[in-house]
């Protein structure tokens, strides 16, 4: 915090500078940030009067300080010594004496890199990264580096608590878990003895207890489990599935690349990858001479840090890399022997397909200069094999980001870099390695559908993977097409990140359309102010998993998180909730959920198999206990899996198809023959690159597909009957659909787009000081032009109406979203640069909290609310911000008293509609048309 030491010593900024300078004259060291200023004796500019020794006294006295309040609990960054102890032991040699480490994974964000909490006298004192982790290599970013505040903070849930009055009045009292469990095993019984299974519905945010969550979910017998994938990267797994079937996950090789072709990704600050893929990629090209292209509607670090960076319109990325793919292919560039055998099309036919995407016509509707275009396709082509594309949400986040994506992995087919060393590549698993994990067994998966979890509209969503379409789960229950009994809400904040805010909040405030709702998280957030229970949730660092995430090492491996501490107050994780809850509902639930097994019990038996060095460790829980990760030294990166021999035993009663050279045993694929010799190939209908897609083309007609999905034999499938009226015309080929609302906007319309900074992360991270000082205002990025357009400089307040979309109205009717405004407005201020394209306006997202501790309200002091009636507020205590707290707002909403980088931003959700991709169900975040209305001060 600005105007604390290191110790945490209360001094102003003007003070902390008049101290340093005293003590300079007398001798004396202060605080770390003391240094030169002006000092307290008198005298003209630029002169110097020593002080007597009773002024440098009383001026020691004056700004030594208070010690700082604090509790049972100390909290990171506080110390509770005033100034004259300031240098008696520091740093201290004695704090890293008889500590413990003890291993764990992340869970700041989707990443999960390997950590290593740092624990002495039962107390986290630092977390730092796990160097044996394959994935992450002992690096950690700032949200990692500031677990400490997520594990300590005064405003953590430690108690379950229960409403009092109407829904989201905010009054609270604490509850016992018994009675918390009582009543929601009363509800939870209810729903199965009446048959309505689905009416309990499961929404996770980010869930890394997937073997736990899916245990309870089948012992109930519901398939209502619900999630945020169509707010993240739907439409993107969709176009890697079309191509592979195998895997919806890419993972470029950059480390071994010389050129990666990024749209849209910012690998450097939010990418799900984020650190592993961050610190390959700059491996790649600082020790491998690898460039770095990016096309992105806003100058991100990554965009900033990369060799070349182009500004194409919002969601004409697909238009690039078409125009791309036609200057590869009208100069011979391609791989064609590659591309003969592995594409299930031929060039030429995929020429004429591509013809009308001149660089050229690209320009004309990206922006991006037609040499260029050409320049940077010459050179990929060049570099390849070992050059890759990389693309994220500044890509697919978008109405026509299905074929943004499809257009943009077409690139590396035809460069013949797919599954190449420094190429393409993915892998058969999410980065788990599944051989040496064994749970005990659970129950089957429920057979009974569920409408919110399996939405008809969209073709995609859960043909190979299970994603479905989260945005439209509060539309769907606000229409009364389906009810939820019982709600059960984890790690989840939908008010704040979810499209119309409204929408979320009106749904979740009708008893009649969600009859109950506990939540389940560590801290009160806009999620818990709207429930009826709240169930304090355990962090990271006081809980179990076996995990692992997308591996760029391209081979898969075993991790684990662990307690490091026992958790604080009363918070559980849901091993512990999920047993107690099953035996109190009954019936054949406890049957999963001995007594006789603790969940170490259970976690122990999970990874027992992983094979150790006898000589070192007794077994697998001690190796995992001292390193926590594993990766089979044995493996070799999954390059070229295609090229995988087919064994004698594999042919053994298989048939080859002369016309195809497809290899099939009992009717299903298992290869295809390639120069005479049985291979693996890919794992799809035709066993090569899908190029050209039957399945999706006949999936969107609703035509029984069940003759790809033998030939492919490792995912898809057909659509449910509850899917039959809905039927769309949806091209086999790689194609551009472009946004006919972005085309001819008025002169005060623009298209809002939306990205994240490196130390939040969606709505979990605004509740850590560290990062909020750092990042806690998100005013809208305007470029000069378009500033002066609006006669808006730095710090001028607009106004923006969201629009509704005529297109995502036009493909999905049956949802009746409309096309017009949306009611509520967002006045915010402005920052004119130009890293930002003329016709685009870009806002932040994680910021505008009403909830989440007063941290991410920007609230120095001030009640914190009936939720406290779940917390320990006396015995914990941060006296850090509420004396430092340099950004709160003091303007009490008055624009003119505001100040800039104050307060804890704004919401963008507000005005941006609820607009899935209806072949993925992606959500739309980045195509929102919005009027600016400029504000007079």
């Amino acid at each position: 915090m600005s105007g604390a030491c290191e110790h945490g010593h209360d001094v102003g900024r003007r003070d902390f500078l008049r101290l340093g300078s005293a003590l300079l004259a007398s001798g004396l060291s202060g605080c770390a940030a003391g240094g030169a200023a002006a000092g307290d004796g008198a005298g003209t500019a630029g002169s110097y009067v020593k002080p007597t020794q009773a002024q440098n006294l009383a001026t020691w006295q004056r700004n030594a300080g208070t010690p700082y309040a604090v509790g049972e609990l100390k909290m990171p960054g506080v110390c509770p010594l005033p100034g004259p102890f300031r240098k008696a032991r520091f740093p201290d040699p004695d704090k890293y004496k008889d500590v413990q480490r003890v291993h764990g994974m992340c869970q700041l964000c989707s990443t999960v890199c390997g950590i290593t909490g740092i624990v002495k006298d039962g107390r986290v004192i630092k977390i730092e990264g796990n160097p044996a982790d394959p994935n992450s290599r002992g690096k950690l970013c700032a949200r990692g580096q500031a677990g400490l505040n997520h594990l300590y903070h005064p405003e953590r849930l430690l108690y379950p608590i229960r409403r009092v009055g109407a829904r989201g009045e905010g009054r609270w009292r604490r509850i016992t878990w018994d009675a918390a469990l009582d009543e929601l095993a009363q509800r939870l019984r209810a729903v199965r003895d009446a048959g309505q299974h689905e009416e309990f519905a499961f929404h996770q945010g980010r869930n890394r207890s997937k073997d736990a969550v899916s245990r309870f979910l089948r012992a109930f017998g519901t398939n209502t489990q619900l999630n945020h994938r169509g707010l993240c990267s739907a439409a993107r797994r969709a176009a890697n599935l079309t191509y592979l079937f195998e895997s919806d996950w890419d993972l470029g090789d950059y480390e071994h690349s010389k050129y990666v072709l990024n749209f849209g990704s910012n690998m450097f600050e939010a990418h799900q990858g984020h650190i592993p893929g961050a610190q390959r990629l700059q491996r790649g090209r600082f020790e491998n001479g690898a460039k770095l292209v990016t096309f992105d509607v806003r100058m991100s670090n990554t965009a900033g840090n990369s060799d070349e960076f182009f500004m194409p319109s919002p969601g004409t990325d697909g238009a690039v890399a078409l125009a791309m793919a036609h200057v590869i292919l009208d100069e011979d560039l391609a791989d064609e022997a590659f591309f003969a055998q592995w594409a299930n099309c031929s060039l030429d036919e995929l020429t004429e397909q591509l013809a009308p995407y001149t660089p050229a016509w690209a320009e004309s509707v990206s922006t991006v200069p037609a040499a260029d275009i050409a320049r940077i396709a010459r050179e990929f082509a060049a570099a390849a094999p070992r050059a890759t594309t990389m693309c994220n949400r500044g890509s697919s986040a978008h109405h026509n980001g299905y074929w943004n994506d499809r257009a943009i992995v077409l690139l590396n087919v035809l460069v013949g870099s797919v599954g190449q060393p420094g190429g393409w590549c993915w892998m058969y698993t999410g980065g788990f390695d599944a051989r040496f994990v064994t749970p005990p067994k659970g129950p089957a998966k429920p057979k009974t559908p569920s409408l919110l979890a399996d939405p008809p509209e969209f073709v995609l969503a859960n043909r190979w993977n299970t994603m479905r379409v989260g945005e439209i789960v509060y539309w769907y229950l606000a229409q009364e097409r389906a009810r939820i009994q019982v709600y059960m809400t984890y790690n989840l904040d939908s008010p704040l990140t979810w499209p119309e805010m409204d929408v979320t909040r009106n749904v979740l405030l009708d008893e009649d359309k969600i009859g109950f709702h506990v939540c389940i998280n560590p801290f009160f957030n806009e999620t818990a102010s709207y429930a009826d229970m709240v169930l304090p949730w355990t962090t990271y660092m006081e809980r179990w998993d076996v995990d692992a995430r997308g591996a760029y090492n391209l081979k898969p491996y075993v991790s684990m998180r662990r307690p490091m501490i026992e958790p604080l107050g009363q918070s559980r994780d849901v091993r512990e909730i999920f047993p107690d809850l099953a035996r109190r509902i009954g019936g054949d639930m406890a049957q999963w959920y001995p007594t006789d097994r603790s969940t170490e019990d259970y976690m122990r038996e999970s990874v027992r198999t992983i094979p150790v060095d006898k000589d070192r460790d007794e077994d697998a829980w001690e190796y995992m206990q001292r390193v926590n990760a594993f990766e089979d030294p044995s493996l070799k990166p999954y390059y070229t899996p295609f090229l995988q021999p087919l064994s004698e035993r594999d042919m053994q009663g298989a048939t080859i198809d002369d016309a195809t050279g497809i290899i099939t045993r009992d009717g299903k694929g298992i290869g295809i023959l390639v120069d005479g010799k049985p291979v693996v190939g890919f794992k799809t209908p035709s066993r090569k690159l899908e190029v050209r897609t039957d399945f999706v083309a006949r999936v969107g007609r609703n035509e029984d597909v069940s003759d790809l999905v033998a030939l492919a034999n490792s995912k898809g499938r057909n659509r449910p009957e509850h899917h039959k009226p809905y039927d769309y015309d949806i091209s086999p080929w790689p194609q551009y659909v472009q946004i006919d609302e972005h085309m001819g906007l008025a002169d005060d319309e623009l298209v809002m787009t939306s990205f994240k900074w490196n130390v939040h992360n969606h709505g979990r991270t605004a509740n850590l000081k560290w990062c909020s000082e750092i990042v806690h205002s998100n005013p809208a990025w305007l470029h000069p032009d378009t500033a002066a357009r609006f006669g808006l400089k730095s710090g001028d307040w607009i106004e923006l109406t969201g629009h509704r979309s005529k297109y995502v109205d036009g493909k999905l009717a049956s949802l009746k979203l409309g096309s017009g405004e949306i009611e509520r407005k967002l006045q915010i201020p402005v920052v004119v640069t130009r890293g930002i394209h003329p016709r685009a306006i870009a806002i932040s997202n994680s910021l505008g909290h009403s909830q989440y501790t007063r941290v991410a309200q920007a609230r120095k002091s001030g009640a914190i609310g009936g939720q406290e009636a779940g917390m320990n507020a006396a015995a914990y205590r941060d006296d850090d911000w509420e004396r430092n707290m340099w950004w709160a707002d003091d303007s009490g909403g008055d624009r003119g008293r505001w100040k800039r980088n104050t307060g804890n931003g704004w919401a963008q959700n507000h005005i941006l509609p609820i607009a899935p991709d209806y072949i993925s169900g992606q959500q739309s975040f980045n195509d929102t048309v919005v009027r600016l209305r400029k504000l007079e001060a």
